[in-house]
């Protein structure tokens, strides 16, 4: 009776209140997997001008125990030059995560925006000291807003489900 009649300011204090337990703790970062490819200088045509740069990001996850979860996040750099790959940079890194107090709810967000967050800069720096070892150059990598990520999946999940009939034997 008395959540109902509760301000939409003390609703968030007793969130706010209920929150403070939650806590992710980052128990260890390490190099999962790392690779190099390219052509050799003289196999790319220098009169192409500037190569276009292509940067993919994937995800994994795995649940180790009840609060602790693996995340691998790997990101992958692509050069093209004209019609020729110039350099392909993939490094893969993992972090093992202590995740405790947070609601159903909010552990997507947890797995998919907090421990990205975490990881992305390792990586960053892993690609940029390997491709510039290859003897390439690669314009700084800026940061990525994984909640805007998250948030398009979510959006776009939401789109896919609601567009599949609701008697459709396929869900």
């Amino acid at each position: 009776m008395a959540d109902e009649n509760q301000t939409p300011e003390a609703a968030a204090q007793a969130g706010n209140q209920q929150q403070q337990g939650a806590q992710m703790i980052v128990q260890h970062v390490f190099l999962k997997d790392a690779s190099f490819e390219a052509l050799s200088p003289h196999e790319i045509e220098q009169t192409q001008g500037q190569p276009d740069i292509n940067l993919n990001l994937a995800q994994r996850t795995n649940q180790l125990g009840e609060d602790r979860w693996e995340v691998v996040l790997t990101v992958t750099v692509t050069a093209k030059q004209a019609d020729k790959t110039a350099f392909i940079c993939e490094v893969q890194y993992g972090g093992l995560f202590q995740v405790s107090g947070f609601s159903e709810e909010q552990m997507p967000y947890v797995i998919n925006v907090l421990c990205p967050n975490v990881l992305f800069p390792y990586n960053r720096t892993q690609l940029s000291n390997m491709v510039q070892a290859g003897g390439f150059y690669l314009p700084p990598i800026q940061p990525i807003n994984f909640e805007a990520v998250f948030r398009q999946r979510m959006a776009d999940a939401q789109a896919q489900s609601e567009q599949q009939p609701a008697g459709d034997p396929a869900q």
